[in-house]
């Protein structure tokens, strides 16, 4: 494993970030401060940028996102504390940290009733440095434990040189396993004596970009999305003035797409190309380990390269936030910064190419989604632009509906049907109406006969599992604790299906009104517009709304079914 390229520096001489300038980072968005943290990190090492983000979080907080984190560790925690707040803002969130002095300490916690930090927790943290097989064994059932316990999700780190660290087999419910690969020495001896067993630096800076990922994902806010310049980022060579015979693949970069791809990353192009010459650029070369298929859209043409890339992201439907963008044009890759301030760009040098790939190929924010069918997710994204190419085409909203051929196969939330679930409430940030965002596990423990999950499938194929309705009786009514529904199936009426069929559940099982509590999400703000129209007869009770059954909208020109009977 090779050092990381500062893929996040685009022009030359760029100044060194102090607590001022992380503020206007903080400011511009989550990828111009992540950034600033990556370079302050870079500079200066974890302990003193974590010293700067101090400062700037006390000169004017509040532009990451607070998450309740409990640590803990054979090591003391002070000892990657420094690592792991840099490391978590770095993905947007600012740590409130929970530690506890020793897993003996955690064993005591465990075994108090109630115990007060284990309350209201985001997530759990066990690393361990270099362990046997033995102690993996151990931190496994403690893990579970300490999830079972919390409600929150526990991730148990493995932290070693590379090969040291061998994954442990089926983790327990409600433990996500990572291995995390130091180059080099993953402890540091120089105070064993002292202090025992610490991780070096560089395990520590690891152990925490590792640890952050995952939380982000958990969250909805890591990338789904990897927009590649073509020009001498994919190939060497210029396709307009070379030809496509002459161009050569930049072979580390493309297999790292690859791979990418094969996790459930998104793929995209923007381009100043002839949209033309694509197609026969990769014909050309049919040796090469992607072809245009790989891709689930193409911005191609001469606008500015910022402009290019908005495109890319509204025929995907996918927010910057969400989006890695990479150019071999340190200009392009500002322009685009300015333009989204919340994404994440990566300046490609050929000259660095195998470590750049390398280091994109090992990078825990693209880790992808839960093995899901992750891999055809580009296929899902080419037929949500299919879809909105006819939609652009079809002026008459009925006719559009019509000639699209929607069909939702409903299905009750089984165990088979739990990780795309999880996967599901994490990712989704537009279309939801409440906070609640359960783990697996608090979704297997759930068991409500009126929890169930929608299938898409239309004139352009199947999009697969898009929808998550969560509910539960409460008294003589259903409460609707959260409905989650992709950005590849907004705007055709399945919302409306998911209430209405939820609502047929309610009348079956003897209840005549469904309970809906909206919050004001910072990125639902599609979900609140669509249940604006039921506000003017709902009624209004605490923090709630009372829909009737028998008045649910009944939307026209899709098919609904039950995948199998289910009854009370």
């Amino acid at each position: 494993m090779r050092d990381v390229p500062p893929f996040w520096r685009f022009l030359p001489d760029s100044e060194a970030p102090g607590a001022p300038g992380l503020r206007r980072a903080g400011a511009e968005g989550r990828g111009a401060l992540a950034r600033a943290l990556r370079d302050a990190r870079h500079r200066f090492g974890a302990q003193r940028a974590a010293a700067l983000l101090r400062q700037a979080e006390a000169g004017e907080g509040g532009f990451m996102r607070p998450l309740k984190v409990l640590l803990a560790s054979a090591f003391q925690p002070r000892a990657i504390e420094d690592a792991l707040r840099l490391g978590f803002a770095i993905e947007g969130f600012s740590l409130v940290l929970r530690p506890v002095d020793g897993l003996a300490a955690l064993e005591a916690l465990l075994g108090e009733a109630e115990p007060p930090a284990l309350g209201d927790l985001d997530l759990a943290l066990l690393p361990l440095v270099a362990p046997t097989a033995a102690a993996m064994r151990a931190a496994s059932d403690l893990a579970a434990r300490l999830a079972a316990k919390s409600l929150a999700p526990v991730l148990l780190l493995f932290v070693g040189a590379e090969g040291e660290a061998p994954p442990l087999d089926d983790p327990p419910p409600g433990v996500t396993v990572l291995t995390v690969a130091v180059p080099g020495p993953a402890t540091d001896d120089r105070f064993a004596r002292t202090f025992g067993l610490l991780p070096s630096a560089a395990a520590a800076d690891r152990l925490a970009d590792a640890a952050a990922a995952e939380a982000a994902r958990l969250r909805g806010m890591a990338p789904k999305l990897l927009v590649t310049d073509l020009d001498g980022t994919l190939w060497a060579g210029t396709l307009g003035e070379d030809g496509a015979g002459a161009l050569r693949l930049h072979r580390p970069y493309a297999a790292a797409l690859r791979r990418l791809s094969d996790r459930g990353i998104v793929l995209a192009i923007a381009s100043r190309n002839d949209p033309r010459d694509l197609d026969a650029s990769f014909a050309a070369h049919p040796d090469w380990p992607l072809g245009t298929r790989d891709f689930a859209a193409t911005a191609l043409g001469w606008d500015d390269k910022e402009v290019l890339v908005a495109e890319a992201l509204r025929r995907l439907g996918l927010a910057a936030e969400h989006m890695v963008f990479v150019d071999d044009d340190a200009v392009n890759c500002a322009r685009v910064a300015s333009r989204f301030p919340d994404a994440d760009i990566r300046h490609f040098d050929a000259a660095s190419m195998e470590d750049f790939a390398a280091a994109l190929a090992d990078d825990p924010r693209l880790a992808g989604a839960v093995p899901s069918g992750g891999h055809e997710r580009a296929d899902h994204y080419r037929r949500r632009a299919a879809v909105e190419a006819l939609r652009a085409e079809t002026p008459d909203v009925g006719d559009f509906l019509k000639r699209l051929d929607s069909r939702l196969t409903l299905e009750p939330l089984g165990p088979a049907l739990v990780p795309r679930a999880a996967e599901l409430g994490a990712r989704v940030n537009q279309f939801l109406l409440t906070g609640f965002r359960p783990n697996a596990p608090d979704l297997s423990r759930r068991a409500s006969p009126f929890d169930f999950m929608v299938r898409l499938d239309d004139v352009f194929g199947a999009h697969g599992l898009v929808g998550l309705v969560l509910a539960a009786r409460d008294g003589d009514r259903v409460r609707l604790d959260n409905l989650f529904l992709s950005c590849r199936a907004l705007g055709r009426g399945v919302e409306d299906a998911m209430l209405r069929a939820l609502g047929d559940l309610a009348r079956q099982a003897g209840a005549a009104a469904i309970a809906v509590r909206l919050d004001d999400l910072p990125r639902n703000e599609p979900a609140r517009r669509w249940f604006s129209r039921y506000g003017d007869w709902a009624r209004r009770e605490k923090d709630s709304m009372l829909l009737d059954t028998d008045r649910l909208i009944d939307p026209q020109d899709l098919t609904v079914r039950w995948n199998r009977a289910t009854t009370f």
